[in-house]
């Protein structure tokens, strides 16, 4: 691993208002990024609620007082950057722009406008846009196809963290603009925001021009993401009927957040399924047995939490034995430890990943932005030296304790018949036969239904 002293370390200051402003000065790069999280998504939503976080992250680009439409607010934002962009996650939501560091000034003064004299105008209208935007997830008659909207869903049952972050069709068309006053007042205060800004840019002009455009934010109260409540009858499965040429497939896992002392463990466990062409997934079930034309895994960080998702796509005639090479191959991660050489490539590709962060003033404001959105997450030395420490017996004991067939969630969607339909629920039913997984512990105690911050 690189030496922990060459990696950037960012300077934390605070407004009077609460605004936590993040600067890292890379004075080798020529452009900068400034990205403003505020703690706000879907895991935030109640049963009242679902989807009005990103609905209101739309409406918030209709523009504010001193640039009244879409059109003059793009403009001003197109003039000094490359344009601002936003998304709404289940953990929060993020403001971004890529800009040349003289322009800073004037792009920290347009969010500041834009957030603190919005006129959340034009709702009716950004609806339509919205859902147009949800009809990629939906079938024709209206269901929801999308495999991990759905395995999220059946994993993490109820509102909040396992909903849909766009949210259902019929709940969006009934939000008014006094439900986005409603939700911008509760959440888009400042002491619930983060403000992190990386580039070639001193962090005092950082801190000033923070002062100077944003000081005008209310204070506002910081949020606390709600613990995620997790489907205590497993292993489980979903399948979702939809005619299409191939079949999706996910195995889910719910697993401890990125501070925990097995998290490092973890995550080289997914890289060995997922790291390249090389990787324990794509060998087996592209590579050797044709069964798809890729297969992934993916390790998602939440405040409190992780999930790790192993997914791929093949023709129905071809699901039983995919998802038979799935858990194959992650069983292996147990019982077949990792070679020198794979442990060697691993280790490389990560180490060369987080050098690289180092190189976009983005993926620099991102890492220490979140860092400080939820305290506790790695910075880029912490997670360097930690991942140092892991060793082979380690990832094959947390295979073993938290990557069990009986704490598996199984989505599907596609055109199984009714017998591959059976023959899976019988494959689950052997499964949940076997004796009680290992108790393993969470935020709140051993093998506990609730996962959370």
């Amino acid at each position: 691993m690189t030496n922990a002293n060459a990696w950037p370390t960012p300077t934390v200051r605070r407004l009077d208002n609460g605004l936590e402003i993040v600067s890292v000065e890379l004075p080798h790069l020529h452009t900068a990024h400034a990205i403003l999280m505020l703690r706000v998504g879907s895991r935030f939503e109640g049963e009242d609620d679902g989807g009005l976080s990103h609905l209101l992250e739309h409406v918030l680009f209709r523009g504010c007082e001193a640039h009244p439409s879409t059109w003059a607010l793009n403009t001003a934002f197109e003039a000094c950057s490359t344009g601002l962009d936003a998304a709404t996650s289940r953990d929060y939501t993020t403001f971004e722009a890529a800009f040349a560091p003289a322009e800073l000034e004037r792009v920290l003064g347009l969010l500041g406008a834009m957030l603190s004299k919005p006129l959340l105008a034009d709702v009716e209208l950004e609806k339509k846009v919205i859902a147009e935007e949800l009809q990629d997830e939906i079938d024709s008659a209206g269901e929801d196809v999308d495999v991990d909207n759905l395995a999220k869903m059946a994993l993490f049952p109820g509102p909040g963290f396992g909903a849909k972050i766009g949210g259902r069709l019929e709940d969006v068309a009934e939000y008014t603009r006094e439900d986005c006053e409603r939700w911008f007042r509760r959440f888009y205060g400042a002491s619930n925001m983060v403000l992190s800004v990386a580039g070639p840019i001193a962090a005092d002009r950082v801190h000033d021009a923070a002062r100077h455009a944003l000081s005008v934010l209310p204070k506002g109260k910081r949020q606390a993401p709600p613990k995620a409540r997790r489907r205590e009858e497993l292993p489980a499965f979903e399948f979702k009927s939809h005619v299409a040429s191939q079949t999706e497939i996910q195995l889910a896992w719910a697993l401890p957040p990125e501070p925990h002392e097995d998290w490092p463990a973890l995550l080289l466990a997914q890289r060995l399924l997922d790291d390249g062409s090389c990787a324990r997934l794509r060998h087996r079930v592209v590579d050797q047995l044709g069964l798809a034309y890729h297969a992934s895994a993916e390790l998602e960080l939440y405040a409190g939490l992780s999930v790790l998702s192993v997914e791929t796509q093949t023709q129905t005639k071809s699901v039983l034995r995919a998802i038979d090479e799935l858990l194959s191959v992650v069983r292996g991660l147990a019982t077949e430890p990792a070679t020198a050489e794979e442990l060697s490539r691993v280790r490389g590709r990560l180490g060369f990943e987080l050098s690289s962060v180092r190189d976009s003033p983005a993926n620099v404001a991102y890492w220490f932005g979140l860092q400080r959105l939820y305290d506790g997450a790695d910075g880029l030395a912490d997670r360097a030296a930690r991942l140092g420490r892991v060793t082979p017996e380690a990832v094959q004991d947390v295979a073993r304790r938290y990557l069990d067939e009986r704490r598996m969630q199984l989505t599907v969607v596609g055109d199984l018949t009714v017998l591959d339909r059976a023959a899976l629920r019988r494959r689950l039913h052997r499964i949940r036969e076997q004796r009680p997984p290992v108790a393993v512990g969470t935020n709140d105690g051993p093998a506990a239904a609730r996962l959370g911050s």
